[in-house]
């Protein structure tokens, strides 16, 4: 009988599918996770999650050395479909495993669909106000927006990915009809202050009216980093006015061109949700006799934008979710005037319910494939008792 010759594409299915790739993959996301977390003690969590699981390989001097969590999980995905799917034998009495695979795959697919999509940030909201936006925590952007006139509402937005790429001496010019000016940005910095120069220290950049970005170095905590850059416009005749943008600045860049105002901006970069939220009351309960807090909570009023009013209690391990948007109790504060304020960590993923579906599909799997062994035992052993039993009754 002759030899059946494989094929290139059998090979690859052969390679896709076959044990030893999944036990490969799942031993390097065992390194990646040993490696990422002793690599966020020095540089923190955001950096070693997105060198290590939001990377597809992880390079060292531009050399791709190990393959990084994305690639990971996305082959493992691949692995478990060619093999739990296609090489598996479709019997009754494998609908358990079939329903397990089910829920492992749609749970990596949540997983990169969360990475994908997902925006993390946080919300502060002071007693009695509201809010309808929340900020990323590394991410940021530049607006800009006309003063005194009512009917510009429309914020003009610059996002993260068109500025960090803006060191050294990058720039890039920004044009709108709506704007009578040119807007020009320039040399990016991660980390920085603002100070007036002086002969102890050498700006990073040019200085602009006697004041000059000082670099410092990057926090091991991201959200920490108070990014700038240089900003210049230029209008059409040739008028040109510069200053530098500071996302710790206090007040926003005001420009006056042809007899319009206009404010630009840096901030962190805001992203919007479908409801708007009021803080009623924040409650802090502290230890007895110690000024350390014991568990505090949030009462808020949800706002549909149709004007409903739904009250919600937020506090820990209680978030509030609507429209795959969540908010988690993180932090809380008081202003200068002594206004206390709450501090809400939020997501927008569109999956955020998928991993509890999942779990449910991956539950009635292990049921019907262990459930179904248990059976089989018990019936075996029952059958056995009952035989002994009538051997020693003769």
């Amino acid at each position: 009988m002759a030899k059946k010759q494989t094929t290139f594409g059998g090979a690859l299915f052969r390679i896709f599918s076959s044990f030893w790739l999944c036990c490969l993959l799942l031993l390097a996301l065992f390194v990646l996770t040993i490696f990422g977390t002793l690599y966020q003690i020095d540089n923190g969590l955001h950096e070693a999650k997105e060198m290590f699981f939001h990377s597809w390989w992880i390079s060292w001097h531009g050399i791709p050395i190990f393959p990084g969590g994305l690639l990971c999980m996305s082959l493992l995905c691949i692995n478990l479909i060619c093999g739990g799917f296609v090489r598996i034998k479709w019997r009754l009495r494998n609908t358990g495993v079939l329903l397990v695979h089910t829920g492992i795959v749609l749970l990596l697919l949540s997983g990169l669909t969360k990475i994908i999509t997902s925006e993390e940030g946080h919300l502060s909201v002071v007693e009695t106000d509201s809010s309808n936006f929340f900020e990323s925590y590394t991410l940021w952007e530049v607006a800009i927006w006309e003063l005194n006139n009512p009917g510009a509402t429309q914020e003009l937005v610059i996002p993260d990915y068109l500025l960090r790429d803006l060191s050294d001496d990058g720039h890039r010019t920004f044009s709108s009809p709506d704007l009578p000016f040119d807007l020009v940005l320039s040399n990016f910095l991660t980390n920085c202050s603002v100070l007036p120069v002086g002969p102890n220290w050498k700006p990073a950049g040019a200085p602009v009216e006697g004041y000059g970005f000082l670099l410092n170095k990057p926090e091991v905590e991201s959200e920490r980093n108070d990014a700038g850059l240089h900003a210049n416009i230029t209008t059409a005749d040739g008028m040109k006015q510069e200053a530098l943008l500071w996302g710790a600045q206090r007040q926003p860049w005001a420009v006056a061109v042809d007899g319009r105002s206009f404010a630009i901006d840096m901030r962190h970069a805001r992203y919007m949700m479908p409801f708007t939220i009021r803080l009623d009351d924040f409650i802090k309960e502290d230890h007895p006799g110690m000024s350390m807090a014991k568990s505090y909570r949030s009462k808020v009023t949800q706002i549909s934008p149709a004007g409903t009013e739904r009250p919600v209690l937020i506090q820990m391990n209680e978030p509030l979710r609507e429209g795959g948007v969540v908010l988690f109790q993180s932090s809380f504060g008081s202003t200068q005037g002594g206004r206390e304020y709450s501090v809400f960590s939020v997501v927008s993923n569109p999956s955020d319910k998928w991993p509890e579906y999942c779990l449910w599909v991956i539950t009635l799997g292990l049921l019907l494939a262990f459930g179904r062994r248990l059976f089989a035992f018990i019936r075996t052993q029952s059958q056995r008792r009952r035989t002994l039993a009538a051997g020693a009754s003769k």
